[in-house]
């Protein structure tokens, strides 16, 4: 701590001061008055010396030797009174000091030692004053936000307000930086770009512990979310009612009213998880947390082994929350369904893990594929799928499968009139939600139909 020499320069004792070479703005911290014939052991960085010259060599060369010993000890500045001893101050020194930046000056002889002491020494005292009732005045201010709760992007701004100067927490040091401790370990860096000043130095490092705090107080309110979170959703998926509670799934940001997809990350990790298995599952949680509540969708997680299971709102595009994301391995996801029915859920997308290229896996897009790979389940999901077809439909729909798709030839099997045939088609297509002209409905219609007349030969 101290003040620029400039500063002090204004002083009565040393308005009369010439300064003849180096760097005024050194800051003094102390005022030394020493007339030895060798002074540098008793010299310290900051300080202004006060001579008379009395001991100082005489010759050229030696003259360089004692002005070298002396600023290897970076004093901020040299004072020798003349004329008495010394008419002026030696050149041979002035050149030495001046080109390592200490503060060459001359004094007038009448000034006494004394009192150019006791004005610096009283000047730097209340420096001091002031800078530790300013930085308690700024600790106060922090330790409210502690109180108040403030989050770090409110403290940060807070502490930027105080000092007037942004105040960034940064990964990385830069500028001006003091570390942030976090338990065992690191919360990053308060960082001032450029320099700073020493109310800003104690300032910062007491924010930093503020910080800190608030990092802990924020991670210990993630981990009592998360495992909230965890259980919420867990409770949801195991269709458990008490989940459904209006108050409790408001707090968790779920709407009773909407319908969500159950998804599920499938993390290419070994098991059983090593540590870093445990910490990429962590980034990965963070990532769709994260991602969810940019959407503004109920950013509530579980997880289980490698899986990271979320809920995606229906009104979400899963193929663009993938590729967002930006990860690379399997996204399964249930069909919507309310919440209360998301107990049906986890079944259905366990039923996808033999897909394990990276993509997104949709339940519903998957049935045919699932089939194919022998899926009994599949089989039977494929007759439910048929079952809101009136039998008239029903017929209408496998008399067309087994005409090629031909309208004509179909309504001729079946004895009716080609309209006829055409509106229980379009009843089959509004009652299962799919597209006669699109190739992939035909083909699981057709699938369909064949299983379910292998199952009834009344069909046939």
């Amino acid at each position: 701590m101290g003040l620029p020499l400039e500063d002090l320069l204004a002083l009565p004792s040393l308005a009369r001061a010439r300064l003849l070479a180096g760097d005024a703005r050194r800051p003094v911290s102390w005022v030394h008055v020493v007339d030895l014939p060798e002074p540098a052991p008793w010299v310290r960085p900051g300080q202004l010396l006060l001579s008379t010259g009395y001991a100082w060599p005489r010759e050229e060369e030696a003259l360089r030797r004692f002005a070298q010993a002396l600023a290897a000890r970076e004093p901020a500045g040299v004072a020798l009174a003349v004329p008495q001893f010394f008419a002026h101050f030696p050149q041979a020194a002035l050149e030495v000091l001046g080109q390592r930046g200490v503060a060459v000056l001359e004094l007038p002889w009448e000034v006494p030692f004394a009192q150019v002491t006791e004005e610096v020494l009283k000047r730097l005292l209340a420096r001091q004053l002031e800078v530790q009732e300013r930085v308690q005045t700024l600790h106060r201010a922090l330790m409210q936000a502690v109180l108040r709760r403030e989050d770090m992007a409110a403290f940060l701004g807070r502490l930027s307000q105080l000092l007037g100067r942004p105040v960034a927490l940064a990964e990385v040091p830069r500028g001006f930086a003091v570390p942030v401790p976090l338990g065992r370990g690191l919360g990053g860096y308060l960082a001032l770009e450029g320099e700073a000043d020493e109310v800003e130095r104690q300032a910062l490092e007491n924010a930093a512990l503020v910080a800190g705090l608030i990092l802990s107080h924020q991670r210990a309110l993630a981990e009592q979310e998360a495992r909230l979170g965890y259980a919420f959703l867990d409770a949801l998926l195991e269709g458990r009612r008490e989940a459904l509670n209006p108050e409790r799934a408001r707090a968790f940001g779920l709407d009773l009213s909407r319908r969500y997809r159950l998804g599920v990350l499938l993390l290419p990790l070994p098991l059983p998880l090593t540590e870093r298995g445990f910490q990429e599952r962590e980034r990965v949680v963070g990532e769709v947390r994260g991602l969810l509540r940019r959407k503004g969708a109920c950013g509530v997680l579980s997880v289980s082994l490698n899986q990271v299971r979320f809920l995606l709102p229906e009104a979400l595009d899963p193929g663009a929350f993938w590729r967002e994301l930006g990860l690379a391995f399997p996204l399964y996801l249930s069909r919507p369904k309310a919440p209360g029915a998301l107990g049906e859920a986890l079944p259905e997308v366990e039923r996808l893990f033999s897909f394990a290229e990276p993509g997104v896996y949709l339940y519903e897009a998957h049935l045919v594929p699932r089939l194919l790979l022998g899926d009994l389940e599949a089989r039977q999901e494929l007759l439910a799928w048929l079952a809101p077809l009136r039998p008239a439909e029903r017929q209408a729909l496998w008399a067309w499968v087994q005409a090629g798709f031909r309208y004509k030839e179909a309504a001729r099997a079946l004895g009716v009139h080609l309209n006829t045939l055409r509106y229980r088609l379009r009843r089959v297509e509004a009652r299962l939600g799919v597209a006669l002209d699109r190739p992939e409905d035909r083909f699981q219609l057709e699938l369909a139909a064949r299983i379910w007349s292998l199952n009834d030969k009344k069909g046939g």
